[in-house]
């Protein structure tokens, strides 16, 4: 089987970036990877499948208005399988435990996985953050550690 190209793989991230922009739901994404083998890893944190999906889609509920702006893509590993690492700035905004909200801006880095399904359709197979920081004045000004994107100790995960 052909490896997954790299336009197939940037327009792949286009659509990951779009489907949570809209908080899509968590079906709609699985229909994007591979299936029950698809992970999404934060550090030693791991969502697997189409569960994994479903218990990772509550953590966002909190922030609307959400843009996933993905830039720099470099190929690690042209495969198979296509592996592939892009920067990103999110852009949201967060209901605060008070019903007001914030701005939030953060700088993040991922490593992507692609293979093809058994019909040669490309999809994902993991995604991975390497890194998250909030750009100062623009951080989140409640810390929660049960939330992934506002745990403390991974607001300026994998950063220097």
């Amino acid at each position: 089987m052909q490896p997954v190209s790299r336009y197939d793989a940037v327009e792949l991230i286009k659509k990951w970036g779009q489907m949570f922009d809209v908080h899509a739901s968590p079906r709609l994404i699985y229909e994007h990877t591979i299936g029950e083998a698809f992970v999404i890893k934060f550090g030693d944190t791991e969502f697997r499948g189409l569960s994994g999906l479903e218990e990772h889609h509550p953590l966002k509920e909190q922030f609307f208005d959400e843009n996933h702006l993905y830039y720099n893509h470099q190929v690690e590993s042209e495969g198979p399988p296509m592996v592939m690492t892009t920067f990103m700035v999110w852009d949201t905004y967060r209901r605060r435990t008070d019903g007001s909200g914030e701005h939030l801006i953060a700088d993040l880095h991922h490593r992507w996985t692609f293979t093809r399904t058994s019909a040669g359709r490309p999809v994902f197979l993991t995604h991975e953050l390497l890194s998250l920081a909030y750009r100062d004045g623009y951080a989140p000004s409640e810390q929660d550690p049960n939330n992934l994107h506002i745990d403390p100790n991974r607001v300026g995960f994998g950063k220097d």
